[in-house]
């Protein structure tokens, strides 16, 4: 085929034939193999991101002691949750969970909690144990 004859039908104007057909927006039973390829490293790497990449960087950050009045004091993380994000508290609704679709229609976050244990100690003191809630 010569290359001048694969152009010859390309259309002159832009058209919304597309956004304006009646199943435009409707997911197909199965996703196209390529898209899912497209997208499955992104949703991998967020996922290994919150679960167990939280808990290795929690780990990896060392406890922070000094000295305050005579006493060695400890501080350290122990563990780091970041829960999905939902309504409010307060808001009147059915469903507490929030979809990142309702959110770019309200234009407000998708953001969850980010919790933190910490534990501090005295040397002449149990350990404690705080939650911090840090985001959300």
């Amino acid at each position: 085929m010569e290359d001048s004859a694969k152009w010859t039908d390309c259309p002159t104007a832009p058209s919304l034939r597309n956004l304006t057909d009646g199943g435009f927006g409707a997911l197909a039973e199965t996703q196209l193999p390529a898209v899912q390829e497209l997208t499955r490293a992104h949703i991998e790497s967020f996922d290994q991101a919150v679960t167990d990449g939280l808990s290795r960087l929690v780990q990896s950050i060392p406890p922070l002691e000094f000295s305050f009045r005579n006493d060695r004091v400890s501080l350290a993380f122990a563990e780091a949750a970041i829960f999905p994000p939902a309504v409010a508290k307060g808001s009147v609704c059915k469903e507490m969970r929030v979809f990142p679709a309702e959110c770019r229609g309200r234009r407000c976050s998708y953001r969850g909690k980010l919790v933190v244990r910490e534990i501090h100690g005295y040397t002449r003191k149990l350990s404690h144990h705080l939650y911090i809630y840090i985001a959300g």
